[in-house]
């Protein structure tokens, strides 16, 4: 298990924050959750801008003088250098890190908090002889909680490697240029089901989602553009625009083709996974997303929502990923701390929480429980 490595980073002064093969980011809002994916984000940023490419990873072995900016790149909005100092810290260096029991790779950085700089230099790098962290790979995908809604279509764009985009702008090409020949994994495979190229998978685990529905997809090289068409049962054999059927699909879409898509060993960061969808389909995303992790994915999620906890039990319970690869970060303020405190929760091999701190999901008994008094009353 790796540790996310955080020091006088925004409401961080100091923090280590367990990622595992499936990490859950869960707790209140302004609590820390979205801070610990930007540090992650940030990190990944510097190593692309300041790192060298060597055989499909990135090394980072020493600063290059370059800056690195706050804003844009992975949908950051940091601001400028006096937003991302911990406001408790009197210096100007912060840390970002990964590192486990073997390993480390972290990086100092010089945010001058009077100028209000709109990046951050990097002044030295610390790191083991040998790295071998998923975030060092080539393929690194990322979907933003805002992401692109439906549209008539979407343009055809140069990518590194086959992804959805941050905000799932490139779903459509990802899908019409890839789901005829991709080839999924066996581990990744709907249950029993005999084809494995992506566009057949995709809509098997899309129906499994969300019952009845599928799509088609279709690119056009002289326009530049792909165009998500979708079936559901009242529109069989005759698929509308996504636009005439809301945000759900859109928006899980591209978490289903990032997620069936994605190369072993990389990360896959998702927020809001929930977004738009019904409770139903908040609960299969999550076992989807368990499924994901168990096929070798690194899947790091930023949620809200108890349902996708729920699927995330019931995967493990029947053994679709083994409970020692999930682990659930709680984020929450206690009275008089500095940071944000951060709760590991581990799963058994029942599904079951080892914890079930106060604020973690409780609010629908808090709710039976005020209405009953109501009732009474």
């Amino acid at each position: 298990m790796n540790h996310l490595k955080i020091n006088h980073f925004k409401c961080f002064e100091e923090a280590d924050i367990y990622i595992n093969r499936l990490t859950i980011m869960a707790g209140a809002n302004g609590n820390g959750k979205s801070t610990a994916i930007q540090a992650l984000l940030y990190l990944r940023q510097t190593i692309e801008h300041c790192g060298e490419s060597q055989q499909g990873n990135y090394i980072l072995n020493a600063c290059n003088g370059l800056n690195v900016p706050l804003n844009g790149v992975y949908c950051l909005a940091l601001g400028n250098s006096s937003f991302v100092l911990n406001r408790n810290y009197a210096g100007n260096i912060l840390s970002l890190g990964l590192f486990n029991e073997q390993e480390e790779l972290t990086v100092d950085y010089s945010a001058d908090n009077r100028e209000a700089q709109l990046w951050l230099t990097p002044v030295e790098v610390h790191k083991t002889e040998t790295t071998d962290f998923p975030i060092l790979m080539h393929q690194f995908y990322y979907l933003n909680a805002e992401r692109v809604g439906p549209r008539i279509n979407q343009p055809l764009q140069f990518s590194d490697y086959p992804n959805a985009g941050w905000q799932g702008e490139n779903t459509a090409q990802l899908i019409s240029l890839e789901g005829g020949y991709f080839k999924i994994e066996n581990e990744r495979r709907f249950e029993k089901t005999e084809t494995n190229f992506l566009q057949d998978q995709l809509n098997n685990w899309l129906d499994f989602v969300m019952k009845g529905v599928k799509v088609k997809v279709e690119s056009s090289p002289k326009t530049l553009t792909a165009q998500v068409l979708i079936e559901n049962q009242f529109t069989v054999s005759d698929p509308t625009l996504s636009t005439n059927l809301g945000f759900g699909i859109s928006y899980v879409l591209p978490i289903i083709a990032t997620g069936l898509t994605a190369k072993k060993g990389s990360y896959f960061i998702v927020e809001n996974p929930e977004a738009h969808l019904h409770p139903s389909a908040q609960s299969k995303i999550g076992r989807f997303l368990a499924m994901v992790a168990n096929a070798g994915v690194n899947v790091i999620v930023e949620t809200h929502s108890d349902h996708i906890i729920n699927g995330l039990q019931i995967a493990v319970a029947n053994k679709d990923v083994a409970n020692d690869l999930v682990t659930i970060n709680y984020f929450s303020y206690k009275g008089g701390s500095v940071q944000p405190d951060v709760q590991q929760i581990s799963l058994s091999e029942k599904g079951e929480l080892s914890d079930w701190p106060s604020g973690f999901f409780d609010q629908t008994q808090i709710d039976f429980a005020e209405l009953f008094n109501l009732r009474k009353g």
